[in-house]
């Protein structure tokens, strides 16, 4: 037989293997096949005359699709009403797929990890449940991403790492309620709007589902507000918490330092610091603040070392020698309030290493916690009382070193079952004055460690989506960044060079105060006080 005539009856011969011209269901199996793709099937219980397509139970080697199963029905009869859990999960050679209109149901890592698939993710219109990590990881999935109408919970990880993603949006009458944590992280390719006004049963977005995601900008509806303005009143109540008013905060422009023990002279030097302290030149400071257009000052009372630039008896107690005879903060507060500047005062509680002295006589370093958090709040309240009424507000660094709560979990110490005591802490910061702002530092994420403050920390989130004046969480919206040394304490010779460029400062400024967001830029400042001149002249020439 000639070649010709032996590739022909070959060809013939594997037509129904390989031939992917329609859906055909072999009933003994309990599955459908497209030539060489095989999927289980099973009736679906919870849709009445449906199917659940199961998994993929073979599947070409090398580069495959599933573009074919919008084609199901009309091939077979059969109509896919729910797809299984792991459905495709791990295979790489999948290159693209579509999914039936008639889907109400995708199960957990349906299509995990399916991370070459390049087709734009569009979802069935009649779907209602999007499992788990659906999509994890699909990193090349493409398009402007549509949520049906019908979806009620966008769970954990269901379009996590989907960075191919371009845009999110919500179809009308959205029954949408709930989007869990780390939803969409890692979607930072989506941009523009993303407006959750159509979700009117909206009642939560977790503070992580979006974090590394950062479209330009995010709308909430007027009943999400109200809801989340609700949940904070019955948090308040039963945490007995006295939430101050944030208006003064809002839209406001703000300069941080980091002065510190640690902070050196302009030849690097550095020397006692409570001579420092004594040398440190009041009037300069708010000259410069004043002369830079700032409207709050946020300002350390403790860095890596507790050792507050104030008199405190808690701290005498704990750990003599650690305070000066000098109110430095007192001082500033007063001096700043004159001019019709507000302060902020940092605090890091130190649980750490880095003050190894501390962390021993305070009872962290052994596992006393419930000592350590007393102390901690002893020290807040005689720091707040120390510096008076004219603190506006504090600024708490460093949760995740008293907290296994959130994702940034660097306790050098076993916490167990212990509760770091927050609420107490925060009461504490108010005893000086009572209409005082608190803020608990989301590590350059968006956790919420505690109710019981009333702004966003903000720390280095230069690309947070607009979102007006109050954020998901129902804070206040405060970002706070390195406008130049980006170690945050000045510690060698000269000054850091500004780190933005004016275009950018001045436009970035203009958008977020005119949004309702409070902005402090954090600028290099000498053991002086001498805030980096350049940093300052640049502020001025940007500020709006």
């Amino acid at each position: 037989m000639k070649t010709s005539a032996l590739l022909a009856v070959l060809s013939v011969l594997f037509v129904p293997f390989f031939s992917r011209a329609a859906w055909t269901v072999d009933k003994e199996r309990g599955s459908i096949h497209d030539g060489p793709i095989e999927i289980g099937i099973e009736p679906d219980p919870l849709h009445e005359g449906g199917i659940v397509l199961k998994k993929v139970w073979q599947a070409p080697k090398g580069d495959w699709d599933l573009d074919s199963l919008p084609r199901i029905e009309a091939d077979t009869g059969l109509t896919p009403t729910a797809i299984e859990g792991s459905f495709a999960a791990w295979h790489y050679g999948l290159r693209s797929f579509a999914l039936p209109d008639t889907v109400r149901s995708i199960g957990r890592a349906a299509f995990l990890s399916c991370e070459n698939a390049t087709n734009a993710l569009v979802l069935p219109a009649r779907l209602e449940t999007l499992g788990r990590a659906a999509f994890y990881c699909d990193k090349s999935l493409t398009g402007d991403l549509a949520i049906p109408s019908g979806v009620d919970v966008i769970e954990m990880e269901a379009f996590y790492g989907c960075s191919g993603l371009t845009g999110l949006a919500f179809a009308p009458g959205s029954r949408l309620k709930r989007i869990d944590t780390i939803a969409f992280k890692r979607c930072g390719g989506i941009r523009g709007t993303v407006d959750f006004s159509p979700c009117e049963a909206l009642e939560r977005i977790d503070p992580e589902a979006f974090i590394g995601c950062t479209p330009e900008r995010a709308v909430f509806g007027e009943p999400f507000r109200r809801r989340v303005a609700e949940e904070l009143r019955a948090a308040d109540a039963a945490n007995g918490y006295p939430r101050a008013p944030t208006d003064w905060l809002a839209g406001s422009f703000g300069i941080g330092v980091h002065w510190t023990t640690r902070s050196t002279d302009q030849d690097g030097r550095r020397g006692d610091f409570e001579k420092a302290v004594d040398a440190f030149d009041v009037p300069r400071f708010v000259a410069q603040l004043k002369d830079a257009g700032a409207r709050h000052v946020i300002f350390t009372s403790s860095w890596a070392d507790q050792h507050p630039p104030a008199p405190c008896p808690a701290l005498d107690r704990i750990l003599p020698g650690r305070t000066t005879k000098r109110n430095l903060l007192r001082e500033i507060a007063d001096a700043l309030a004159a001019e019709g500047i507000r302060t902020i005062l940092y605090y890091n509680q130190s649980g750490d290493r880095s003050d190894r002295t501390w962390a021993t006589a305070s009872g962290y370093a052994d596992g006393r916690l419930e000592e350590f958090g007393s102390n901690v709040v002893s020290v807040v309240r005689d720091l707040s009382l120390a510096a008076g009424p004219n603190v506006a507000g504090w600024w708490f660094d460093s949760p995740g070193m008293v907290s296994d709560a959130g994702p940034h979990r660097v306790a050098s110490v076993p916490l167990g079952d212990w509760k770091f005591p927050f609420r107490e802490m925060a009461l504490a910061a108010k005893t000086g004055n009572p209409d005082a702002l608190v803020s608990v530092n989301s590590q350059g994420g968006t956790f919420v460690y505690t109710p019981c403050q009333e702004y966003f920390s903000g720390e280095e989130l230069v690309d947070f989506p607009l979102c007006g004046r109050v954020n998901a969480q129902g804070m206040q919206m405060h970002l706070w960044l390195t406008a130049d040394n980006r170690d945050w304490v000045h510690q060698g010779r000269g000054f850091a060079s500004p780190r933005f460029s004016d275009d950018f400062l001045r436009d970035w400024l203009a958008r977020r105060l005119a949004d309702g967001c409070a902005v402090t830029l954090n600028v290099d400042v000498d053991r002086t006080g001498l805030l980096n001149p350049e940093t300052i002249e640049q502020i001025k020439r940007c500020l709006p």
